[in-house]
């Protein structure tokens, strides 16, 4: 519960008591300190390779920089890293569901490792809560408490790095924005993480390797298509017509479904990337015959991807029709011409499935003072739980 009256949800934590958060800085701008400090722009790039290839959370280990360099960064500026509060693992090991601390909240972004042969996938959050309200998503019951910074995207994969060394693993080799929030909703922070993850001296994971998801926002996937990055984008559709979109998705209220794929095929144009539709099996819903119909008339020759997700009945009170109907469902899909494919759960055991992810740690105080800028960059019914 958040007391302060005044909330804005953009955490203003590029700096605080100990110096600049470097976290929170593309290359770019990392350069820009570096030639405040009267050096010269490598320095910048030796700073991003420590903080995000060897994953270093202060300066003392940067052995190709002079001490006296050290030193200095250390009185003006913090790496620093998010701390794991929890770390739990599915029985089927192909699931891993972490609770990271976030900076002046007693609450953490979860974010989850998905397991699937050489891929290494993390699911990451990028904001506290959401705003949206799908009636089929825990994260949702939260509201939206507040955005995350760049920092806080990044240490969510620098911490997953982190577990994969220690258990001599590979390191992640995909990224999805699908945990909490809506990541095109914290557009800055989600650019700027994005700047880090592709760059060639941090992570190094190229715009196929990158997807993020959307409610559907069609401002912010406009935006998204001028930024010329050619990422993977994910579009909950969940509903074949209006009203039952609206029902379970209140934003299709401000942007329905036409306008929806309208936007999917301008983004398909620009980038040649074949946008994937997020679709929620419910039973009896959107699982039927007709839904199978309307979907052709809707996506019918549009080069384009369905990905059906039964509903995890442990973040609503809806019903996820049997796997056997599921599978026919997709079949009828295809009969009619569409791309389905059937997403497997994973980490369900763990809370770590899709629309699953809380953000609130079992045990911990949550009626905290949260000291944040906060401002709404979707506009909807926008709801902040007080």
């Amino acid at each position: 519960m958040i007391k302060n009256d005044n909330v804005n949800v953009n955490a203003n934590v590029n700096v605080n008591d100990h110096g600049l958060r470097l976290k929170n800085l593309t290359l770019p701008a990392l350069e820009s300190f570096a030639l405040s400090l009267g050096e010269q722009k490598f320095r910048a790039r030796q700073i991003f390779k420590w903080m995000y290839q060897k994953r270093l959370p202060d300066f003392s280990g940067m052995a190709n920089m002079p001490k006296t360099l050290r030193a200095a960064l250390a009185e003006k500026a913090v790496i620093g890293k998010l701390e794991p509060r929890r770390i739990l693992e599915s029985s089927a090991g192909d699931a891993v569901k972490f609770a990271f601390s976030l900076l002046g909240t007693g609450y953490a972004a979860e974010s989850v490792l998905l397991i699937d042969g050489d891929r290494r996938t993390a699911c990451l959050s990028s904001q506290l809560g959401c705003a949206l309200g799908c009636k089929f998503c825990e994260t949702a019951k939260l509201g939206l408490v507040r955005n995350l910074s760049a920092e806080e995207i990044i240490g969510q994969l620098v911490g997953i790095n982190d577990y994969q060394a220690a258990k001599g693993d590979k390191l992640v080799t995909n990224v999805v924005f699908m945990g909490m929030g809506e990541a095109l909703g914290n557009f800055e922070s989600f650019r700027a993480a994005l700047s880090i993850i592709m760059h060639g001296d941090a992570f190094n994971i190229g715009a196929r390797r990158i997807t993020v998801s959307t409610a559907g926002v069609v401002p912010s996937i406009e935006r998204l298509m001028g930024e010329g990055l050619a990422i993977g984008l994910a579009i909950s559709l969940n509903a074949w017509n209006d009203e039952a979109r609206g029902r379970l998705m209140p934003i299709n209220r401000k942007y329905p479904i036409e306008s929806l794929i309208g936007a999917a095929k301008r983004y398909h144009s620009k980038t040649g990337r074949r946008v994937t539709f997020e679709y929620v099996l419910i039973e009896g819903e959107t699982d039927t015959g007709e839904a199978a119909a309307a979907l052709e008339r809707l996506l019918g020759g549009f080069p384009c991807k369905i990905n059906l997700i039964p509903v995890n009945p442990a973040a609503c009170n809806l019903p996820a029709p049997p796997d056997g109907k599921v599978e026919r469902f997709a079949e009828e899909l295809h009969k009619r011409g569409l791309s389905a494919t059937i997403r497997k759960s994973r980490g369900r055991d763990i809370m770590g499935a899709c629309g699953q992810l809380t953000g609130v740690d079992v045990g911990v105080d949550l009626d905290v003072d949260v000291d944040v800028d906060v401002d709404v960059d979707v506009d909807v019914d926008v709801k902040i739980k007080r």
